[in-house]
């Protein structure tokens, strides 16, 4: 990225800054370091420059710390809400699984009774086929012998 001089005003003196960062940006971050800088001045009762520049570099310090474990702490929850959706999902994941084994073996248990059922069925059928054979090949035989003896 192309470096570009930037000036901006902190504290009562102008600087000439040296940035690749875009302009919006460096004047946005001067004029916080100049509005901390007069806060501390105020609120401490300060007058030399170069305390004022070490209480806000301390403050803004202790800002980018506190953020900085904000942040750690955030990505952790983050971390620990992850595992439990995931552990969490799993579960749902196992009891959809075991659901859908129980549809399928009382569905399969279903079909069974069915073929249990219809097997029963054919069975009947053909006992009652098999005795009007029986009952048709009697006939058949006895006109046979009735046609032989005239």
């Amino acid at each position: 990225m192309e470096k570009a001089s930037v000036s901006v005003k902190i504290y009562n003196s102008t600087y000439a800054l040296t940035t690749s960062a875009s302009e919006e940006q460096v004047l946005k971050i001067a004029a916080e370091v100049d509005r901390r800088m007069q806060e501390l001045a105020e609120s401490k009762k300060l007058l030399q420059t170069d305390k004022i520049a070490i209480w806000t570099a301390l403050d803004l310090a202790a800002d980018r710390l506190e953020l900085q474990e904000k942040c750690a702490a955030l990505q952790q929850e983050m971390q620990q809400q992850s595992v439990a959706a995931e552990q969490k999902m799993q579960e749902k994941c196992a009891a959809m699984e075991q659901e859908l084994q129980q549809k399928c073996a009382a569905a399969e248990q279903k079909m069974q009774e069915k073929y249990v059922a219809l097997e029963q069925e054919m069975q009947q059928r053909n006992a009652v086929l098999a005795e009007e054979l029986q009952s048709l090949q009697a006939r058949y035989d006895r006109l046979l012998a009735a046609v032989r003896e005239r």
